[in-house]
């Protein structure tokens, strides 16, 4: 083969070999440029979902204080003056424990997401832990110390404690203050007689901001902290500023009903069918709200709080797919943190 027609071929095949490279790259780059457009595209298309849920009422506007179903599922306070505000009892109703709760199809039906999972989660800002350091009884007094920690995603932070201790026909106020590093000490004493059913009611506000107000319940008997209310007796459910109850016992009689807060507290009013009356209290705290009773004659008192929270609704998203949308929100005028979860999108479904 002459010299020239060797180097025509080895010139050829560089091109044909270049030109390979560049569509193979190009085709690369085109379907890197498409995967990242459709991400983009769901994320987008998934947080204005997520914005819409958080932003707006639904319909009807105040489907939070009755017990029907929405048309159309929104959070949103109506009316607002504040953004990202939150209904208390379109909040309320999506607690599990709450004999209004809404049924997960009735969320998913109303958010018309038929193809979407959605979960929904909301949670207090500053946590607090009750630890008992110290139990003495002298002489039919029970004396108790408690340590209170409190911290924000796991940080210590200072806080003012506003704390009480309610049992039969005895109540008690404590006020506190942690220290920089979120620690606080509670010392009381109350007769031992009345401890099986005596509670330690904690609310705790950051130093910082009067609006991260929390609450903790411990059970005095056990020296237990109690994460979810008991509803061994009663089925507490506040809605539209009653608490309403429901019981399974022949041998259940009312006694009296409290609310209280982080500045108040009061006594339930407008007994009648099984509804109490919730005091409208100017106060960026939630409410506890406990019930005292006689079940079969034996004292006992169970407890819920206004707004029902920590919750957790909808889809657990086991094994599937889940795009958290997070948001800083007010519930009655106390902030909270709402995770909005939803799945991917599945176009065999649309």
């Amino acid at each position: 083969m002459p010299t020239s027609s060797i180097d025509t071929f080895f010139a050829c095949t560089i091109i044909v070999a270049a030109a390979l490279m560049a569509t193979a790259f190009l085709t690369s780059t085109l379907q890197t440029n498409i995967d990242s457009t459709q991400v983009v595209n769901k994320g987008s298309y998934l947080r204005a979902i997520a914005d819409y849920i958080v932003t707006n009422p639904g319909s009807p506007i105040n489907w939070g204080s009755t017990s029907g179903v929405p048309v159309v599922f929104g959070l949103a306070a109506n009316p607002s003056s504040i953004p990202y505000e939150l209904d208390v009892d379109k909040v309320s109703r999506l607690n599990n424990q709450s004999n209004y709760s809404l049924a997960y199809p009735d969320i998913e039906n109303a958010a018309k997401l038929s193809n979407i999972a959605l979960g929904i989660k909301i949670s207090q800002i500053m946590d607090i832990n009750i630890e008992q350091s110290n139990n003495n009884t002298v002489d039919g007094n029970v004396s108790f110390t408690f340590t209170v920690l409190t911290n924000i995603e796991s940080k210590p932070r200072s806080a003012s404690l506003h704390c009480y201790v309610i049992a039969k026909n005895y109540q008690l106020d404590i006020t506190n203050v942690t220290s920089d590093i979120g620690v606080g000490s509670l010392t009381f004493e109350m007769p031992s007689a009345l401890t099986d059913n005596a509670l330690l009611i904690v609310f705790a506000r950051a130093s910082y901001d009067y609006r991260i107000t929390s609450y903790a319940i411990c059970d005095l008997k056990n020296s237990a902290q109690e994460s979810t209310p008991d509803e061994s007796i009663l089925s507490l459910s506040p809605i539209n500023y009653t608490v309403n109850w429901a019981t399974s016992s022949s041998g259940f009689t009312f006694q009296k009903g409290y609310v209280f807060s982080w500045a108040y507290k009061q006594d339930l009013a407008s007994v009648q069918n099984s509804v109490c009356s919730i005091p409208k209290i100017i106060d960026s705290s939630p409410f506890v709200v406990v019930i005292c009773g006689l079940e079969n004659g034996t004292y006992f008192q169970q407890w819920t709080v206004y707004p029902q929270i920590p919750l957790n609704a909808g889809s657990s998203f086991r094994d599937s797919a889940q795009n958290v949308f997070s948001y800083l929100v007010t519930i009655k005028g106390t902030l909270c943190r709402l995770d909005i979860s939803l799945g991917d999108v599945d176009s065999r479904s649309s």
